[in-house]
């Protein structure tokens, strides 16, 4: 079941940001012809105004010049010949220094500005370099790309890695307005063009153990920071990699579900995930931290605003599995709800984030 596509407006705006950038990428590629181009159309046309008016009673204004010049560079001119052979020379002259920009640039630069599509590769790493915060999913298989979708429904940024050139898959994430860079996600610079320095989080999901250790060595290489989510098919193994990378979550084959995924870039520590009819819901494990909003909150607070449930209360060594809505959460405790995977988040990012004084 695909996700829904990213909120309109935000979508839009992120759209926006990144036409600007790579408009003014454009604009610094083809500077040369085209600082030439505006200054041959303004010489131009101050020079042609000071002529035609120095010989024609009716006079005319600089953007009126301007305008007439460019008519003539295109072989449009808007005025008939006039009698003064000196203005008749911009009519020939105009058109061929036309010609020459085109053949320097300018016309390339108008197909790439207006052909998008011919350059989707620059168009989505434009789109990436707007990005910050985001989550990188590097590899786009049948677990990547649900990842993806449980990511979408967060409403998180995201920037996918795919080695296959030619994935089937594709189709989907660029209609949900998520960009993608082609490449190997061991090569550092296809992490850097997705915006490594810059991301919150980087979900490691390739069907390859030893891809996935390799691509978490070069991140760690880089950036000692991020936070990393790796896949692995062997639980054993997975734990001990865990550690060694310095890891946020391992998730071994037995825990491939991508809400677990998700959830775990997103800094929600899911427990356990399963569907009833067609909504995934999630066991999420919270400890109360200090001058968060939770501290100090009654449970029952807490349930009717997120739509969850308590289902277990940890305070010490004492641990009540059916806790009564009157307790109020203190800084250390351990919480155990159960809801949709963004009700858990957003306890997560915004109920259990200290407040800053």
């Amino acid at each position: 079941m695909a996700a829904p596509a990213l909120k309109r407006p935000r979508l839009w705006n992120r759209r926006l940001r990144a036409g600007l950038r790579d408009t003014w990428v454009l604009i610094r590629e083809f500077r040369q012809p085209l600082i030439l181009f505006l200054a041959a159309l303004l010489v131009g046309a101050v020079s042609f105004r000071a002529l035609w008016n120095a010989s024609h009673p009716d006079r005319i204004r600089l953007v009126e010049a301007l305008y007439d010049v460019l008519a003539m560079t295109f072989f449009q001119p808007t005025l008939e010949f006039p009698q003064q052979w000196y203005l008749d020379l911009y009519f020939f002259l105009m058109p061929a220094l036309g010609l020459f920009f085109l053949a320097r640039g300018a016309a390339d630069f108008v197909t790439l500005l207006f052909n998008r599509s011919s350059r989707l590769a620059q168009w989505e790493e434009a789109v990436t370099s707007v990005l910050k915060d985001h989550i990188i999913v590097a590899g786009l298989g049948h677990l990547g790309l649900r990842v993806v979708r449980e990511l979408v429904s967060l409403d998180e940024d995201i920037v996918v890695i795919e080695q296959r050139a030619d994935s089937p898959r594709f189709n989907e994430v660029r209609a949900l307005g998520i960009p993608i860079i082609v490449g190997d996600a061991r090569d550092l610079t296809v992490l850097e063009r997705a915006g490594l320095d810059r991301a919150s989080a980087i979900i490691v999901c390739t069907n390859d153990d030893l891809a996935n250790l390799q691509i978490a060595s070069r991140i760690r290489e880089h950036n000692k920071h991020i936070r990393m989510v790796m896949r692995m098919f062997d639980d054993e193994f997975a734990r001990s990699m865990a550690d060694r990378f310095d890891i946020s979550a391992v998730m071994s084959a037995s825990m491939l579900a991508a809400p677990a995924f998700a959830g775990a870039a997103t800094r929600v520590e899911v427990v356990q995930t399963f569907r009833v009819q067609d909504r995934v819901l999630a066991m999420g494990r919270v400890e109360v931290q200090a001058a968060s909003k939770l501290d100090g909150a009654r449970i029952d607070a807490v349930e009717g605003a997120l739509d969850l449930s308590v289902v277990l209360h940890q305070s010490g060594d004492l641990v009540d599995v059916r806790p009564l809505p009157e307790i109020v959460l203190q800084a250390g405790d351990v919480i155990a709800v159960v809801a949709a995977l963004p009700a858990i988040k957003k306890l997560a990012s915004e109920w259990n984030r200290p407040r800053k004084h």
